[in-house]
């Protein structure tokens, strides 16, 4: 009797084995099903390797749950990024317009983005010595006419040296400004003075239009200023060596020295704008 007991129980668990065995066979194989087959498996018939099956189910699961968590930590943390960003975008496009608005209330130049562009310098004529050079890269180099050369100075600095005039494939024409036809819109550092140096075919810039009683002095250094359409406000120019004590009308004249060496300039400089600020 018992033992028919016995029969009747082990064919009733094995029409359950089989039936959760076919609903699990239909189903995706996941961990989790894979989880509650080695279970039900278990529980049917224990034995140490239906145990081992449960626990690398279980681990698996647990893996599985906790990749989940991080991934959705992951996304809640670059939703807040990205918030972030958004909301700085937004801050610089207002600051931009405010900027832009500006700029075109007081009439001053906008603040352009450059890239530095290093040329050899290929030909020179010593009799042209003071107005003009040839360099070794061009329009495919991304170089057009009326771009800023400049100089780099020892002490890292860089000095107003030219204009670009002619602009070749592979090479440029340099105007000094040291040449007769050169004018530069500069200033007195410091001393908010505005003038205008002009070439004259020397190592010399004749600065012009210095106001009568301006305060100009020896050893004053000229830098561009806002006025100039070439050079970057603030770019260093020259450094005056000595003021006329003469005057016409309501003006005074000034003499500057250069910053770069006319004779030993090998290699320039040429500031070229980068497209986003074109």
């Amino acid at each position: 009797m018992r033992e028919n007991q016995k029969i009747k129980h082990s064919n009733i668990v094995f029409v359950i084995l089989l039936i959760a065995g076919l609903a699990l066979i239909t189903a995706r194989s996941t961990p989790p099903v894979r989880l509650i087959k080695n279970f039900l498996y278990f529980a049917a018939y224990p034995n140490a390797n239906a145990a081992n099956q449960i626990f690398q189910s279980a681990g698996t699961f647990a893996d599985n749950l906790k990749s989940m968590v991080y991934l959705r930590q992951e996304n809640i943390f670059y939703k807040q990024k990205n918030q972030e960003l958004s909301d700085k975008l937004r801050n610089y496009e207002a600051m931009e317009a405010q900027y832009d608005k500006l700029s075109g209330l007081l009439n001053i130049p906008k603040i352009k983005n450059t890239k530095s562009v290093f040329a050899k310098v290929s030909i020179r004529e010593p009799h042209d010595w003071y107005q003009w050079f040839i360099i070794d890269k061009g329009s495919q180099d991304g170089l057009v006419n009326d771009l800023p050369v400049a100089m780099l100075r020892n002490n890292g600095e860089l000095c107003a040296v030219g204009r670009i005039i002619e602009t070749h494939k592979n090479s440029a024409k340099v105007a000094l400004i040291t040449n007769s036809l050169s004018a530069v819109p500069v200033e007195i550092k410091g001393k908010n003075i505005n003038c205008l140096a002009e070439g004259f075919n020397s190592n010399v810039l004749k600065i012009t239009y210095i106001p009568v009683n301006a305060d100009v002095q020896a050893g004053d250094e000229v830098i561009a200023s806002p006025l100039s359409s070439v050079f970057g406000e603030g770019m260093p120019v020259g450094i005056i060596s000595g003021v006329s004590r003469e005057s016409a009308a309501d003006f005074k004249t000034a003499v500057a020295d250069i910053l770069f060496e006319s004779e030993t300039l090998y290699e320039a400089v040429i500031l070229v704008p980068s497209e986003a600020s074109k």
